[in-house]
């Protein structure tokens, strides 16, 4: 979720719908169904095969039908049903002999044995869709950040080695003795702007888009809303003391005439650079019965606590007790032993699949998959955890980004970053004892370069948005309902939607 990873996703999700909706699905003899019913039928059945293009096809042609019958009710449902069966496969672009030839362009040096081997089921992100196996877009990617040889070259080939570079000054500083948790603050101001062409609007009906904006936190304070564009359609304005920061509008189509709908937002905050100095022997034991401790010690939708996830965290653990030294070895466990990966988090959501669970049982996972599944381990031993998310504003690399917190009595909510840990295996010019201590500043500290938005994972909109089609474990780029549009405008506003940052 970082923007090495969602930024390039959406690009591909944008391609892989132009080709759904250019009719390059693939041809299936339906018969010839009589009613739009049987056609909606059709796709139902066709979607509980796992022929989620065939499924696509047939509810549109459903769609069609209700329309040509004036029953926008049953319309509306079948257009719904078919962006659901279409975000199945977004992030899945290349068949069996794409993905050959991505690698092969990737990585000349690799044999056909190699490949395929890098393909098989277990080694490879991929999706059984109408018969064929459907490989994830950053299958390349992702067999770099599994392979350090390759990672390694990278970087030493552009002299950078993203993050470790930046903030490995931090990291390396002596804590300051006495100054408490929170120090050294930067200011930020961010301008967030979406510019949508009209011309990709229904001309009747209501849009409703939720926006994200910056909340009050441990580490970020002195919350200011500047202005919020177009002010006449803002229904509520962000609460900068809720769990998430989210501004509503709700703008009626027929008022859009000129070329673009432009919602600009902007507004300013302080961030501090975090580290917590912690002795386990002063952690208290937790009070069980606090709303707070309740909550974060629950199974969500994303961070499930699972038998599963239970078992994996006792045998991560062993006979340790503390709170505080549990949640370290689960901190190096995840840094040992599951690399960072990108995932199909469209995928996952539309799916139903928790992402603490997918991690376990594959052992993939990016930023936020990886503090899902640091989160849900902690639970199922009692201690209260979240997954934070917002945007890294790392000078030159800003981009979204997740990373956990845990608590502990006696000193609150404590950062953990495993992903921006993890950049120092990457770097081609690091010793050994370089990338350990870079990864001992993650586990407890925090660069200030961060942009809080949401304080964990699966935070409700408000107001509720039905069952709107959108992706919501994430909220770093606008929601957008809209039961007159025809095409997926969460996925196509990812063009339009623009987030500018200074350091004040």
């Amino acid at each position: 979720m970082n923007k090495m990873s969602l930024c390039f996703l959406m690009v591909l999700f944008l391609i892989a719908a132009a080709t759904l909706t250019a009719g390059c699905i693939s041809e299936k003899d339906t018969g010839a169904p009589s009613t739009a019913d049987n056609l909606a039928a059709q796709a139902a059945a066709e979607f509980r095969a796992s022929n989620y293009r065939s499924a696509a096809e047939l509810y549109l042609q459903a769609y069609d039908d209700y329309q040509a019958r004036g029953d926008t009710v049953s319309a509306r449902k079948a257009m719904r049903e078919a962006l659901v069966s279409q975000r199945m496969i977004f992030e899945f672009p290349f068949n069996r002999s794409a993905a050959e030839s991505e690698i092969m362009q990737a990585y000349p040096e690799f044999s056909a044995r190699e490949i395929a081997d890098l393909l098989s089921d277990g080694k490879s992100i991929r999706i059984l869709s109408d018969g064929e196996h459907l490989y994830f877009s950053d299958t390349v990617s992702n067999i770099m950040f599994h392979n350090l040889t390759l990672a390694r070259r990278m970087t030493k080939e552009f002299n950078h080695s993203p993050f470790f570079d930046e903030t490995s000054s931090l990291a390396f500083a002596p804590p300051l003795p006495h100054r408490g948790p929170y120090g050294d603050p930067v200011v930020f101001e961010i301008t967030q702007r979406l510019l949508l062409p009209t011309e990709l609007l229904p001309e009747a009906g209501t849009m409703r888009v939720w926006v994200p904006a910056p909340i009050e936190s441990g580490s970020q304070s002195d919350v200011a809303i500047l202005s919020i564009e177009p002010a006449q359609y803002v229904r509520s304005w962000p609460d900068t003391s809720a769990g998430i920061g989210l501004a509503y509008l709700e703008i009626p189509l027929e008022d859009m005439k000129g070329d673009y709908l432009n919602i600009t937002t902007r507004f300013r905050f302080t961030q501090h650079e975090v580290r917590f100095v912690i002795d386990p022997s002063r952690v208290e034991a937790y009070n069980t019965s606090t709303p707070e401790y309740l909550k974060y010690t629950a199974s969500g939708k994303n961070i499930a606590v699972t038998p599963e996830i239970k078992k994996k965290a006792l045998e991560i653990v062993g006979n340790e007790t503390n709170p505080y030294l549990q949640a370290e070895k689960i901190y190096w466990h995840i840094m040992d032993t599951l690399p960072y990966s990108h995932v199909p988090h469209f995928m996952l959501e539309t799916a139903g699949i928790p992402e603490s669970t997918y991690v376990l049982e594959t052992g993939f996972g990016d930023c936020g998959s990886q503090s899902m599944y640091f989160a849900a381990l902690c639970r199922s031993l009692g201690i209260p955890a979240r997954s934070t998310g917002g945007f890294q504003l790392v000078p030159g690399l800003a981009g979204e980004h997740f990373w956990a917190e845990y608590y502990l009595e006696g000193y609150g909510w404590i950062p953990v970053d495993v992903t921006i840990a993890e950049s120092a295996d990457w770097s081609h010019d690091a010793t050994d004892e370089d990338r350990h201590r870079y990864k001992e500043y993650y586990f407890g500290s925090l660069d200030p370069y961060r942009y809080v938005i949401q304080k964990d994972v699966d935070a409700p909109l408000t107001p509720d948005p039905g069952d709107a089609v959108m992706f919501r474990l994430a909220v770093q780029n606008p929601k957008i309902a809209c039961d007159t549009c025809t095409k997926d405008m969460e996925i196509l506003l990812a063009e339009y939607w623009t987030t500018n940052v200074t350091q004040v």
